[in-house]
């Protein structure tokens, strides 16, 4: 059998999620999948060929490397759905480290590609999805003006395929059928290439890629926590109020504040507690609470960013890209307990708010007296003012924001950085980011990039 494309198919093709579907559905002897990683539809596809074992050959080797699915050549969810799917039927996936190159045989189809990194790029889109696939005998890929392949489909004979594909020099064929480099590159193409280069100079590739691996590592992360401290809350005496004898140009410029709440920094709310991150539970399997205070809660805060946070001054805070998860599992008690903490204050100040005022107010009048001065701030407008003051801090619920941010070239190209961040990491952190910063210093003093 002669399985050489016929005149309506493709050597050249783009090749999706589709089109892989598509020749795994349709092989009824042979499926051999290399790639190195696979995505979720795929998986799926893949996945239900297992169960045909008895009557269908299959083989798959891939990269169960985590670079894969950052830089995405694939997705956990494909690798985690393909294993379970194999391990149901006794089958085993195979492993190859590095690999780069997507090969899939269907019965006596070969189709090779280059697999897309997704983070990088968008794949290809073959033509219409897998609805519009031909049957294998007829053509499997029309490919459209303009298609970006980045795949070859192969009979028996490539090497002869390929060059009447691209009307290769030195055989007998017309170059306006070749499939792909139907024009020549002209000069101007090539000055406007440049010209776009150095307005916007690539980053070198070895450098760009330590980067990459520095940004898998490490993140930056900025915590805020705003309105955790009722206890600090000022209520505001406004000026007309308070100072009545003071001359009018600087009415406008002098008011007084009470630290109305001072005493609330060590008043203890029952909250939610939890055991590194989790909520605890205790032999009933009902949840456990403590007892929390503002300074214990801000010292859970403080003990999170110990932990887990290391400052990079002049530049941030960094994290660990791997406790990550931990990191916000723990933040999230911490606002838990925040939140529960700020409610039972707040209803605390709501059952006290008569006598907090009243003792704000006779405070405010007492000064007024002993300051010897004829002027007597009026009480009812005071106590409004002060209630006003109140009520807002009663309803401003405490906020709790994580913010991460990737690092940059220009970062890690930065001298300073590295040694800010070297100095900053413990040895096991420094140990999983390898000899990133000897490698720019090596870059720099070849002059690949500026110190």
């Amino acid at each position: 059998m002669n399985n050489l494309p016929d005149k309506k198919m493709s050597t050249f093709c783009a090749v999706d999620d589709a089109t892989l579907i598509k020749l795994i559905n349709g092989a009824r002897r042979r499926v051999v999948y290399i790639s190195p990683g696979i995505h979720e539809q795929v998986a799926v596809a893949l996945g239900k060929r297992f169960s045909e074992v008895d009557g269908l050959d299959v083989t798959v080797v891939l990269d169960p490397d985590d670079d894969v699915c950052r830089i995405g050549y694939g997705d956990a969810n494909g690798l985690k759905l393909l294993h379970a799917s194999a391990g149901r039927n006794g089958f085993w996936v195979r492993e190859q480290a590095g690999l780069r190159v997507g090969v899939l045989l269907a019965d006596d189809q070969t189709l090779i590609w280059a697999p897309t990194p997704r983070s990088v790029e968008s794949p290809p889109i073959s033509t219409d999805g897998a609805s519009n696939f031909a049957a294998p005998q007829e053509a499997l890929f029309p490919e459209p003006t303009g298609m970006t392949p980045n795949g070859l489909l192969l009979g028996n004979h490539p090497s002869e395929q390929l060059a009447k594909a691209v009307a290769a020099e030195g055989i007998n064929a017309d170059p306006k059928l070749a499939e792909i480099g139907k024009s020549a590159i002209t000069p101007q193409r090539v000055v406007e290439t440049l010209a776009a280069l150095e307005k916007n100079p690539p980053i070198p590739v070895d450098l760009q890629r330590i980067t990459r691996v520095f940004s898998t590592k490490l993140q930056f992360v900025e915590l805020t926590v705003k309105r955790a401290k009722l206890s600090q809350t000022q209520l505001t005496v406004p000026s007309q109020l308070l100072n009545a004898d003071v001359k009018d140009e600087l009415k406008g410029a002098i008011e007084s504040r009470l630290k109305a709440f001072a005493d609330l920094r060590d008043h203890r709310v029952e909250v939610p507690a939890f055991l590194n991150g989790e909520p605890a539970f205790g032999r009933n399997s009902q949840p456990l609470l403590e007892s929390a205070s503002e300074a214990t809660l801000e010292s859970f805060r403080k003990a999170i960013e110990r932990k887990f946070i290391y400052d990079i001054p002049g530049y941030g805070r960094l994290i660990a890209k791997d406790e990550k998860s931990t990191f916000e599992a723990h933040v999230a008690a911490y606002t838990k307990q925040l939140e529960e903490h700020s409610k039972g204050l707040r209803e605390l100040v709501d059952a006290q708010a008569i006598k907090i005022l009243d003792e704000a107010v006779d405070l405010i009048m007492k000064r007024a007296e002993r300051s010897g001065s004829e002027f007597r701030p009026d009480r009812s407008s005071l106590r409004e003012e002060l209630k006003k003051g109140l009520n807002k801090a009663k309803n401003e619920a405490p906020s709790v924001k994580v913010v991460f941010k990737d690092v940059t070239f220009e970062q890690t190209k930065s001298a300073d950085f590295r040694q800010r961040v070297e100095k900053a990491l413990p040895a096991a952190k420094r140990k999983q980011l390898g000899q990133w910063a000897h490698d720019f210093d090596a870059a720099q003093a070849a002059g690949k990039v500026e110190p």
